[in-house]
Protein backbone atom coordinates (compact mmCIF):
# COMPACT_ATOMS: atom_id res chain seq x y z
CA UNK A 1 0.00 0.00 0.00
CA UNK A 2 2.98 2.24 1.00
CA UNK A 3 4.88 2.06 -2.25
CA UNK A 4 1.66 2.71 -4.21
CA UNK A 5 1.61 5.78 -2.78
CA UNK A 6 5.10 6.60 -3.48
CA UNK A 7 4.64 5.84 -7.46
CA UNK A 8 1.67 7.94 -7.48
CA UNK A 9 3.47 11.17 -5.75
CA UNK A 10 6.22 10.68 -8.28
CA UNK A 11 4.04 10.34 -11.14
CA UNK A 12 2.32 13.69 -10.29
CA UNK A 13 5.63 15.50 -9.57
CA UNK A 14 6.47 14.69 -12.93
CA UNK A 15 3.64 16.09 -14.95
CA UNK A 16 3.64 19.01 -12.72
CA UNK A 17 6.67 20.11 -13.38
CA UNK A 18 6.17 19.82 -17.32
CA UNK A 19 8.49 17.71 -18.67
CA UNK A 20 6.35 16.52 -20.99
CA UNK A 21 3.13 15.14 -21.85
CA UNK A 22 1.74 11.32 -22.59
CA UNK A 23 2.36 12.48 -25.96
CA UNK A 24 5.64 13.53 -25.52
CA UNK A 25 4.71 17.10 -26.75
CA UNK A 26 6.86 20.14 -25.30
CA UNK A 27 5.33 22.17 -22.72
CA UNK A 28 5.33 25.83 -23.45
CA UNK A 29 4.26 28.43 -20.93
CA UNK A 30 3.42 32.29 -21.97
CA UNK A 31 2.52 34.73 -19.01
CA UNK A 32 0.47 37.39 -20.24
CA UNK A 33 2.46 41.26 -19.65
CA UNK A 34 1.17 44.71 -19.34
CA UNK A 35 2.98 47.97 -20.14
CA UNK A 36 1.77 51.77 -20.02
CA UNK A 37 2.65 53.19 -23.63
CA UNK A 38 6.03 54.19 -24.64
CA UNK A 39 7.73 51.96 -22.01
CA UNK A 40 9.51 48.79 -22.55
CA UNK A 41 7.81 44.86 -21.96
CA UNK A 42 8.97 41.70 -21.78
CA UNK A 43 6.92 39.00 -22.74
CA UNK A 44 8.07 35.41 -21.00
CA UNK A 45 8.53 32.02 -22.95
CA UNK A 46 9.52 29.50 -20.22
CA UNK A 47 9.88 25.69 -22.27
CA UNK A 48 10.17 22.04 -20.32
CA UNK A 49 12.33 19.65 -21.70
CA UNK A 50 12.73 15.96 -21.95
CA UNK A 51 15.47 14.28 -20.24
CA UNK A 52 18.30 15.08 -22.45
CA UNK A 53 16.01 17.04 -25.00
CA UNK A 54 17.77 19.83 -26.07
CA UNK A 55 15.89 22.99 -27.89
CA UNK A 56 15.91 23.60 -31.75
CA UNK A 57 14.32 26.50 -32.54
CA UNK A 58 12.11 28.95 -30.63
CA UNK A 59 9.62 31.20 -32.59
CA UNK A 60 7.74 34.84 -31.54
CA UNK A 61 4.90 35.53 -33.26
CA UNK A 62 1.38 38.23 -33.03
CA UNK A 63 -1.40 36.01 -33.30
CA UNK A 64 -5.32 36.65 -33.11
CA UNK A 65 -7.87 34.99 -31.28
CA UNK A 66 -7.92 31.89 -33.29
CA UNK A 67 -3.89 31.43 -32.78
CA UNK A 68 -3.66 31.80 -36.46
CA UNK A 69 -0.12 33.80 -37.13
CA UNK A 70 -0.45 37.72 -38.36
CA UNK A 71 2.25 38.68 -41.04
CA UNK A 72 5.51 37.21 -40.59
CA UNK A 73 7.47 36.04 -37.28
CA UNK A 74 9.12 38.69 -35.12
CA UNK A 75 12.13 36.90 -34.05
CA UNK A 76 13.09 33.52 -34.47
CA UNK A 77 16.35 31.82 -32.42
CA UNK A 78 18.15 30.43 -34.93
CA UNK A 79 18.14 33.49 -37.19
CA UNK A 80 16.45 36.99 -36.43
CA UNK A 81 16.82 37.45 -33.22
CA UNK A 82 16.18 41.63 -33.49
CA UNK A 83 13.47 42.90 -35.70
CA UNK A 84 13.03 46.81 -35.25
CA UNK A 85 11.23 46.92 -32.11
CA UNK A 86 11.30 43.08 -31.10
CA UNK A 87 14.25 41.56 -29.97
CA UNK A 88 15.20 37.79 -28.11
CA UNK A 89 16.64 37.23 -25.17
CA UNK A 90 16.63 34.11 -22.67
CA UNK A 91 13.97 33.06 -24.72
CA UNK A 92 11.90 36.02 -24.34
CA UNK A 93 10.35 38.65 -26.15
CA UNK A 94 11.63 42.04 -25.81
CA UNK A 95 9.34 44.81 -27.23
CA UNK A 96 10.58 48.47 -27.11
CA UNK A 97 8.59 51.41 -26.48
CA UNK A 98 5.07 49.96 -27.01
CA UNK A 99 2.26 51.38 -28.53
CA UNK A 100 -1.55 51.22 -28.44
CA UNK A 101 -0.68 49.26 -31.69
CA UNK A 102 0.98 46.62 -30.02
CA UNK A 103 -2.05 45.09 -27.90
CA UNK A 104 -3.29 41.41 -29.04
CA UNK A 105 -1.89 38.09 -28.48
CA UNK A 106 1.55 37.07 -28.53
CA UNK A 107 2.33 33.08 -29.68
CA UNK A 108 6.29 31.43 -28.70
CA UNK A 109 6.49 27.59 -30.89
CA UNK A 110 9.20 25.96 -29.46
CA UNK A 111 10.76 23.01 -31.58
CA UNK A 112 13.35 20.19 -29.23
CA UNK A 113 15.48 17.47 -30.57
CA UNK A 114 13.50 14.59 -29.32
CA UNK A 115 9.61 15.97 -28.33
CA UNK A 116 6.98 17.03 -29.89
CA UNK A 117 7.06 21.08 -30.63
CA UNK A 118 5.03 22.70 -28.68
CA UNK A 119 3.60 26.13 -28.43
CA UNK A 120 1.41 28.82 -25.88
CA UNK A 121 0.22 32.30 -26.31
CA UNK A 122 -0.86 34.88 -24.07
CA UNK A 123 -2.30 38.53 -24.40
CA UNK A 124 -0.49 41.82 -24.09
CA UNK A 125 -2.26 44.48 -22.99
CA UNK A 126 -0.93 47.74 -23.56
CA UNK A 127 -2.24 51.09 -21.13
CA UNK A 128 -2.79 54.20 -22.80
CA UNK A 129 -4.15 57.91 -22.32
CA UNK A 130 -5.06 60.75 -23.91
CA UNK A 131 -4.99 64.50 -22.71
CA UNK A 132 -8.74 65.74 -22.50
CA UNK A 133 -9.40 69.13 -24.27
CA UNK A 134 -11.32 72.08 -22.04
CA UNK A 135 -13.47 74.76 -22.76
CA UNK A 136 -15.48 77.52 -21.00
CA UNK A 137 -18.66 76.99 -22.77
CA UNK A 138 -20.94 79.61 -20.20
CA UNK A 139 -20.49 82.79 -18.09
CA UNK A 140 -23.33 84.76 -17.76
CA UNK A 141 -23.77 86.44 -14.57
CA UNK A 142 -23.26 84.69 -11.61
CA UNK A 143 -22.46 80.98 -13.59
CA UNK A 144 -19.30 79.60 -15.58
CA UNK A 145 -19.38 76.20 -16.44
CA UNK A 146 -16.40 74.41 -18.04
CA UNK A 147 -16.29 71.59 -20.46
CA UNK A 148 -13.39 68.94 -19.78
CA UNK A 149 -13.99 66.34 -23.20
CA UNK A 150 -13.64 62.66 -22.52
CA UNK A 151 -10.12 61.36 -24.15
CA UNK A 152 -9.08 57.90 -25.45
CA UNK A 153 -7.47 55.78 -23.35
CA UNK A 154 -7.44 51.81 -21.39
CA UNK A 155 -8.13 50.43 -19.17
CA UNK A 156 -11.71 52.20 -18.40
CA UNK A 157 -13.37 54.08 -16.62
CA UNK A 158 -11.58 57.30 -17.30
CA UNK A 159 -12.27 59.89 -14.15
CA UNK A 160 -12.18 63.89 -14.27
CA UNK A 161 -9.76 65.72 -11.66
CA UNK A 162 -10.27 69.23 -11.88
CA UNK A 163 -7.20 71.95 -11.37
CA UNK A 164 -7.21 75.34 -10.92
CA UNK A 165 -4.23 77.04 -10.42
CA UNK A 166 -1.81 74.24 -10.51
CA UNK A 167 -3.84 72.65 -7.56
CA UNK A 168 -6.15 69.82 -7.13
CA UNK A 169 -9.81 71.76 -7.05
CA UNK A 170 -11.89 70.76 -3.87
CA UNK A 171 -15.35 69.82 -4.93
CA UNK A 172 -17.28 68.37 -2.18
CA UNK A 173 -19.16 71.61 -1.72
CA UNK A 174 -22.14 70.65 -3.78
CA UNK A 175 -24.10 74.11 -3.85
CA UNK A 176 -21.19 75.76 -5.08
CA UNK A 177 -20.09 72.89 -7.70
CA UNK A 178 -23.52 71.28 -8.49
CA UNK A 179 -21.57 69.30 -11.02
CA UNK A 180 -17.85 68.22 -11.30
CA UNK A 181 -17.48 65.42 -13.29
CA UNK A 182 -17.06 65.91 -16.81
CA UNK A 183 -18.49 69.23 -16.89
CA UNK A 184 -17.56 72.18 -14.06
CA UNK A 185 -20.50 74.20 -13.00
CA UNK A 186 -19.55 77.19 -10.64
CA UNK A 187 -22.50 78.98 -8.91
CA UNK A 188 -21.72 82.41 -7.11
CA UNK A 189 -18.90 83.28 -9.55
CA UNK A 190 -16.95 85.88 -7.15
CA UNK A 191 -13.11 86.92 -7.20
CA UNK A 192 -12.02 83.54 -5.25
CA UNK A 193 -13.03 81.63 -8.12
CA UNK A 194 -10.58 83.82 -10.45
CA UNK A 195 -8.21 81.49 -11.57
CA UNK A 196 -6.20 79.13 -14.30
CA UNK A 197 -7.98 75.64 -14.65
CA UNK A 198 -7.73 72.65 -16.02
CA UNK A 199 -8.98 69.34 -15.90
CA UNK A 200 -6.84 66.08 -15.69
CA UNK A 201 -7.76 62.64 -16.98
CA UNK A 202 -7.09 59.52 -14.98
CA UNK A 203 -7.15 55.81 -15.12
CA UNK A 204 -5.94 52.81 -13.06
CA UNK A 205 -2.64 53.28 -15.20
CA UNK A 206 -2.62 56.94 -14.73
CA UNK A 207 -3.73 58.08 -11.73
CA UNK A 208 -2.91 61.37 -9.42
CA UNK A 209 -0.07 63.75 -11.20
CA UNK A 210 0.66 60.76 -13.89
CA UNK A 211 -3.00 61.76 -14.95
CA UNK A 212 -3.07 63.67 -18.98
CA UNK A 213 -3.97 67.58 -18.06
CA UNK A 214 -6.17 69.84 -20.64
CA UNK A 215 -5.02 72.74 -22.16
CA UNK A 216 -5.90 75.78 -19.62
CA UNK A 217 -8.65 77.96 -19.62
CA UNK A 218 -8.68 81.54 -17.17
CA UNK A 219 -11.48 82.88 -15.53
CA UNK A 220 -11.64 86.42 -15.00
CA UNK A 221 -14.60 88.67 -13.13
CA UNK A 222 -15.81 91.49 -14.51
CA UNK A 223 -17.26 93.58 -11.73
CA UNK A 224 -20.63 95.09 -12.73
CA UNK A 225 -23.25 97.28 -10.16
CA UNK A 226 -25.41 94.20 -9.79
CA UNK A 227 -23.10 91.05 -10.18
CA UNK A 228 -20.23 89.60 -11.19
CA UNK A 229 -19.64 88.77 -14.66
CA UNK A 230 -17.24 86.06 -15.42
CA UNK A 231 -15.17 86.52 -18.68
CA UNK A 232 -12.58 84.34 -20.50
CA UNK A 233 -9.63 86.40 -19.87
CA UNK A 234 -7.75 87.89 -23.44
CA UNK A 235 -4.89 90.87 -23.79
CA UNK A 236 -5.30 93.11 -26.45
CA UNK A 237 -1.64 94.44 -27.17
CA UNK A 238 -1.92 98.12 -27.03
CA UNK A 239 -0.71 99.81 -29.68
CA UNK A 240 2.13 102.15 -29.30
CA UNK A 241 1.80 105.89 -30.73
CA UNK A 242 4.11 106.25 -33.80
CA UNK A 243 5.57 110.00 -33.32
CA UNK A 244 6.24 110.07 -37.10
CA UNK A 245 2.21 109.47 -37.78
CA UNK A 246 1.25 112.33 -35.59
CA UNK A 247 3.30 114.55 -37.42
CA UNK A 248 1.87 113.95 -40.37
CA UNK A 249 -1.47 114.03 -39.07
CA UNK A 250 -0.75 117.93 -37.68
CA UNK A 251 0.93 118.75 -40.93
CA UNK A 252 -2.21 117.81 -43.02
CA UNK A 253 -4.31 119.40 -40.90
CA UNK A 254 -2.62 122.73 -40.84
CA UNK A 255 -2.41 122.61 -44.40
CA UNK A 256 -6.22 121.98 -45.12
CA UNK A 257 -6.99 125.10 -42.40
CA UNK A 258 -4.68 127.01 -44.70
CA UNK A 259 -6.40 126.44 -48.17
CA UNK A 260 -9.18 126.65 -46.48
CA UNK A 261 -8.21 130.43 -45.60
CA UNK A 262 -7.57 130.93 -48.81
CA UNK A 263 -10.49 130.13 -50.52
CA UNK A 264 -12.12 132.15 -48.38
CA UNK A 265 -10.13 135.02 -48.97
CA UNK A 266 -10.58 134.78 -52.76
CA UNK A 267 -14.40 134.24 -52.73
CA UNK A 268 -14.51 137.58 -50.27
CA UNK A 269 -13.19 139.24 -53.32
CA UNK A 270 -14.66 137.72 -56.02
CA UNK A 271 -18.21 138.73 -54.70
CA UNK A 272 -16.69 142.68 -53.63
CA UNK A 273 -15.87 142.77 -57.28
CA UNK A 274 -19.47 142.14 -58.67
CA UNK A 275 -21.06 144.43 -56.11
CA UNK A 276 -18.75 147.58 -57.62
CA UNK A 277 -19.02 146.11 -60.78
CA UNK A 278 -23.10 146.72 -60.56
CA UNK A 279 -22.53 150.38 -59.00
CA UNK A 280 -20.55 151.77 -61.93
CA UNK A 281 -23.02 153.74 -64.34
CA UNK A 282 -21.79 153.24 -67.79
CA UNK A 283 -23.21 156.54 -69.31
CA UNK A 284 -21.42 159.71 -69.94
CA UNK A 285 -21.60 163.40 -70.38
CA UNK A 286 -21.24 164.86 -74.61
CA UNK A 287 -20.77 168.55 -75.77
CA UNK A 288 -21.77 168.85 -79.20
CA UNK A 289 -18.95 171.07 -81.42
CA UNK A 290 -20.98 174.32 -81.03
CA UNK A 291 -20.67 174.13 -77.01
CA UNK A 292 -24.24 173.71 -76.44
CA UNK A 293 -24.68 171.26 -74.39
CA UNK A 294 -25.94 167.99 -75.91
CA UNK A 295 -27.89 164.52 -74.63
CA UNK A 296 -27.50 160.95 -75.04
CA UNK A 297 -29.33 158.06 -74.02
CA UNK A 298 -28.11 156.95 -70.20
CA UNK A 299 -28.35 153.37 -70.75
CA UNK A 300 -27.18 152.36 -66.93
CA UNK A 301 -31.08 150.91 -66.74
CA UNK A 302 -32.40 149.57 -69.75
CA UNK A 303 -35.96 149.60 -69.77
CA UNK A 304 -37.48 146.82 -72.21
CA UNK A 305 -40.50 149.55 -73.74
CA UNK A 306 -39.01 152.61 -73.59
CA UNK A 307 -35.09 154.09 -73.80
CA UNK A 308 -34.97 157.16 -71.58
CA UNK A 309 -32.80 160.18 -72.03
CA UNK A 310 -31.66 162.45 -69.00
CA UNK A 311 -30.11 166.13 -69.17
CA UNK A 312 -27.73 167.95 -66.93
CA UNK A 313 -25.78 165.31 -66.57
CA UNK A 314 -22.85 166.61 -64.34
CA UNK A 315 -19.35 164.38 -63.85
CA UNK A 316 -18.14 163.92 -60.17
CA UNK A 317 -14.14 163.98 -59.68
CA UNK A 318 -13.52 163.23 -63.42
CA UNK A 319 -15.15 159.89 -62.78
CA UNK A 320 -16.37 159.09 -66.56
CA UNK A 321 -19.28 156.71 -64.89
CA UNK A 322 -20.57 158.67 -62.29
CA UNK A 323 -23.00 161.58 -62.28
CA UNK A 324 -24.59 163.97 -60.03
CA UNK A 325 -27.80 165.43 -60.37
CA UNK A 326 -29.01 163.44 -63.12
CA UNK A 327 -32.51 164.44 -64.24
CA UNK A 328 -35.09 163.24 -66.83
CA UNK A 329 -35.04 165.38 -69.86
CA UNK A 330 -38.09 166.79 -70.92
CA UNK A 331 -39.07 166.76 -74.94
CA UNK A 332 -39.83 170.29 -76.75
CA UNK A 333 -43.27 169.97 -77.92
Amino acid sequence: MEAKCTSAIVLVIVQFCGFSDTSGQTLVTVNAATANEFNNVTMMCTPSFLTGDSLLQLVWAKVDDNGQQIGLALVISTGRTTNGQYSLSNNNLIITEVVRGDTGNYKCTVSTTIGNPGDDSAALAVNYLDNPGLKLMSNDDETAIFECTEPDGFPTPITVAWIKDGNELGVSDTDKYPSSDTTLTINDVNETDEGVYQCRAENAAYSGTEGKLSNTATLSIAFATTSYIPILSTEVPKKETDCNSTGLVVGMTFVGVLIGFIICLLVCFIISKIRKSHEQVPTSKNTNQSGQQAYMTYTGETDKETNHTYQDLQKKDDNQAVYVNVKAKTDKK
